[in-house]
């Protein structure tokens, strides 16, 4: 989808342009906002990632995610509470949603091979003869170009409404089941805003270039009860780190200890 000048610079979607995105994510499972955010703050997040990841070491499969550090400009705004995003995911999960923070980046190192077709998350009652509506949610913010040469997601529209067999998750069974499906490669620009299901089938794919390829990726929970009061494990967060969050954000990582 393509916004309008009002749309980015009121940080909003229209009534009409969000009816057709939720409508996107109920039907094929994600939604793509092309180019939205500022090339200069793009510019800035990369060079940040860059420093961020230097002491890193790369994984054997030439994947994974680098926790992003608790400064700017990783707590920018358009980050951690990305508000297009954020529009689409509260129209389909409601506002009392939450997240954790550090959050994640996606990434594939030059090398990196093609992974198993997957889903993040499974179905919270499999054994329905319908999918319930969604319980996680993740928006993807690429930080350079993604193309098939680099390795853009490949993604099965629509799989995320298929049930499992009981039993059978195994990536050969995935294999078989996603060959008699098209597929897209999710190609966008840097700056773009892709929101997905979580249960989508997908794969990274391999990064044929001499550059890293990877991309901003933040959960996004339901709210279900009183879950997730009782967790005790989530990683603390500074006390001013958090008071340089907007109010959306620190509604967003309530459920944090802060020191």
């Amino acid at each position: 989808m393509t916004l309008s000048s009002e749309e980015r610079e009121s940080k909003r979607l229209s009534g009409a342009n969000l009816a057709v995105a939720v409508r996107h994510v109920r039907e094929s499972g994600y939604v793509i906002l092309e180019d939205v955010l500022p090339r200069s703050w793009i510019d800035a997040l990369g060079k940040a990632f860059e420093e961020a990841s230097a002491g890193c070491d790369v994984p054997e499969d030439g994947r994974g995610g680098v926790p992003v550090r608790h400064e700017d400009p990783f707590l920018d705004p358009l980050a951690v509470a990305n508000p297009w995003g954020l529009q689409i995911i509260e129209a389909m999960m409601g506002d009392d949603i939450w997240s954790m923070f550090p959050y994640h980046t996606n990434t594939a190192w030059p090398g990196a091979g093609m992974q198993n077709i997957h889903r993040d998350t499974k179905h919270l009652f499999p054994d329905l003869p319908v999918a319930l509506p969604p319980t996680l949610m993740i928006i993807h913010i690429p930080l350079v170009d993604f193309t098939d040469e680099n390795g853009s997601t490949e993604v099965w529209p629509g799989s995320h409404l298929i049930l499992d067999p009981p039993g059978d998750t195994t990536p050969e069974l995935l294999e078989e089941r996603a060959a008699a499906m098209p597929s897209v490669r999710t190609n966008m620009p840097a700056g773009s805003v892709l929101v997905r299901d979580m249960r989508v089938w997908h794969r990274g794919m391999p990064n044929r270039t001499r550059s890293i390829r990877t991309m901003l990726s933040i959960v996004y929970f339901r709210q279900f009860h009183r879950y997730p009061d009782h967790l005790v494990h989530m990683d603390e967060i500074l006390g001013v780190v958090l008071d340089r969050m907007p109010e959306r954000a620190k509604r967003l990582y309530r459920y944090h200890p802060v020191t």
